[in-house]
């Protein structure tokens, strides 16, 4: 099958971001003036996800030796619910990979994957908490701010969801997701972190909104009091977020998904599509066919999400860590993340036929983007089929940076990586 030509474009976004991270998590910390109500000698717990945000290793180490200049003790745990294969050692990994480490931040990591039951929430859901966070005098979380891939309500991803699901280990994630199915997403967390806050010595959690190219365009410090503040975090993360410029096209190329990158491996906000016991759903934008060519090193082998892709390569499959797979997409209730698509030996097979089960006999004529991740949106390639289309896309700000220029394979019929460059 003849393939169109490839055309570089950049999308310009409002790329404001802060560029002091120290300085800034320093000001926050300081205005708040919640330090004074650590003592000297005090156990504090700061909880930390398995997302990979850019600046998040600056502000645990700030935070962390902010603690340590007034005599406390603070200490790393993983938030993260059942990922890392819902093991100690495995969510102790996942921060390692994330560039968290006693080295790098400079405080240990205590890590325990099994979750302690505290209570229930006002309409009986079973609630479970850290056992060393239970055991702190002061809790702190950081978490990125941003719209959900399963669910859409009021909070989605954020602080009140590592105090419901990241805190609550295997147990109370596996249990709050087969709630949420009958209940909804936003009302269980809601109840279950209420429940969490009035356990735990919740002190402050630090709420981290990206703008474009993964940069961290603001911080914002929540306490129990101002918890609903994160609505309106929610939608300012919304409004600044960076999407693909088309309404509908023929194949999505994706040379990279990870838990990483998104919590379904590539963000649904950006695919527009989702398989899920709460509803199978495509929003904007429409795409016939989704190709993932691999996965990123930081995943670990969770291939979570790879469901939502139609084709795949051998290689990629090759690298799941089926055990960690499945415990992450049966802890949410979403075994349909984990289904492996049609799997072809190399990208140049995988393409034609992706192709070719949506009716296209002349590639051509075939109207394709290709993208590094979902997080990177700034630098794409488009097929030569999707220039009209560009200025017509709305707010603009698209510049073309390359002639049309063929796919480039190798010798293993493979795409060449570099043909998507990103600074």
């Amino acid at each position: 099958m003849n393939l169109p030509k490839m055309v570089r474009i950049e999308q310009r976004f409002d790329v404001s971001h802060i560029s002091d991270m120290a300085g800034e998590t320093r000001r926050l910390i300081d205005q708040s003036r919640l330090l004074r109500k650590i003592k000297k000698g005090d156990r504090v717990a700061v909880g930390v996800g398995s997302r990979g945000i850019t600046g998040q290793v600056e502000v645990v180490r700030t935070i962390c030796t902010l603690l340590k200049g007034i005599g406390t003790n603070p200490f790393i745990f993983p938030a993260m619910g059942s990922h890392g294969g819902g093991t100690s050692e495995g969510q102790e990994q996942v921060l390692h990979s994330l560039g968290i480490s006693p080295d790098s931040v400079g405080v240990e990591i205590k890590s325990e994957a099994t979750g302690v039951h505290i209570g229930e929430s006002e309409e009986g859901i079973p609630v479970y908490v850290d056992q060393n966070a239970l055991n702190a005098d002061h809790v702190i979380l950081i978490n990125r701010i941003k719209p959900h891939t399963k669910f859409k309500g009021p909070v989605e991803s954020g602080i009140l969801k590592m105090l419901s699901v990241g805190m609550g280990k295997v147990a109370g994630a596996t249990i709050l997701h087969r709630q949420a199915v009958k209940s909804g997403f936003p009302e269980v967390i809601h109840l279950v972190a209420q429940k969490v806050v009035e356990i735990l010595p919740f002190l402050f959690g630090i709420g981290i909104i990206e703008g474009p190219e993964k940069k961290i365009h603001s911080l914002s410090l929540l306490t129990k009091e101002t918890l609903s503040e994160e609505e309106k975090l929610l939608e300012k993360a919304k409004q600044i977020m960076t999407r693909i410029p088309f309404d509908e096209f023929d194949l999505l190329i994706v040379d990279e998904i990870g838990k990483d990158i998104s919590g379904t491996g590539m963000d649904t906000n950006v695919t527009g599509r989702n398989r899920d016991i709460l509803g199978d759903f495509c929003i904007h934008p429409k795409i016939h066919r989704i190709f993932v060519r691999d996965l990123s090193e930081k995943t670990g082998g969770n291939a979570n999400g790879i469901g939502l892709a139609d084709f795949t390569t051998r290689r990629l499959v090759d690298k799941i860590d089926f055990k960690t797979t499945y415990t992450n997409s049966l802890t949410a209730m979403s075994p349909e993340k984990a289904a492996v698509p049609v799997t072809l030996a190399n990208d140049r097979e995988a393409i034609a036929a992706a192709l070719d089960s949506i009716g296209i006999s002349d590639g051509r004529e075939a109207k394709i983007v290709r993208i590094k991740n979902t997080s990177e949106l700034a630098q794409l390639h488009i097929s030569e089929t999707l220039l009209p289309a560009l200025p017509g896309v709305k707010g603009g700000n698209i510049e073309i940076t390359s002639q049309p220029e063929p796919m480039i394979f190798d010798t293993a019929r493979n795409l060449q990586t570099e043909s998507v460059p990103q600074d």
